[in-house]
């Protein structure tokens, strides 16, 4: 029983993703269309995009928000990735998330995916922010795409600094 985890354990979810990570990810999956920002958070993408946003510390919450989408893209909870998966896609038809890669992996999350009719289209690796919690897992954002069942896309960004 020592070695079961910690239940009370706590994440800390208000992780804000640095503005010049930001417009290279804007850049590189080109959300065009009716587009959302379901975690606006310090603005880091919602300044660099025409969109809609929620934020929850604002009282807009995401999981109030039913109007149709063609592009989500955000950092979300990292302790609350499922829920703002399956929502998500029921949105929109691309979903693109900031996470911790191994967050996507889960047989449950997989099944979703499969579920609501999407393929992961893309993953985008890159340095983790100086800002973000160092947790040893690779840091990325996949795009998850409706009716996508092709191979997965995968690139690496060079984003360290000099």
């Amino acid at each position: 029983m020592k070695n079961q985890p910690n239940k009370d354990y706590k994440s800390n979810d208000v992780v804000y993703t640095p503005r010049d990570l930001t417009q290279i990810l804007i850049k590189h999956f080109k959300p065009d269309g009716k587009i959302l920002e379901p975690c606006k958070g310090d603005g880091a993408f919602s300044d660099y995009m025409n969109c809609d946003w929620c934020e929850i510390s604002l009282g807009i919450d995401f999981f109030d928000y039913n109007n149709k989408v063609d592009w989500i893209i955000t950092n979300p909870p990292w302790s609350l990735i499922r829920k703002f998966l399956q929502h998500s896609m029921s949105l929109s038809n691309n979903v693109c998330f900031l996470i911790t890669i191994n967050h996507l992996w889960t047989k449950a999350r997989i099944r979703d995916i499969k579920e609501y009719g999407f393929g992961i289209k893309e993953i985008l690796i890159f340095d983790t922010p100086k800002s973000f919690p160092q947790s040893g897992f690779q840091v990325g954002m996949v795009h998850i795409q409706k009716g996508y069942n092709g191979n997965i896309i995968f690139n690496e960004l060079n984003n360290k600094k000099d």
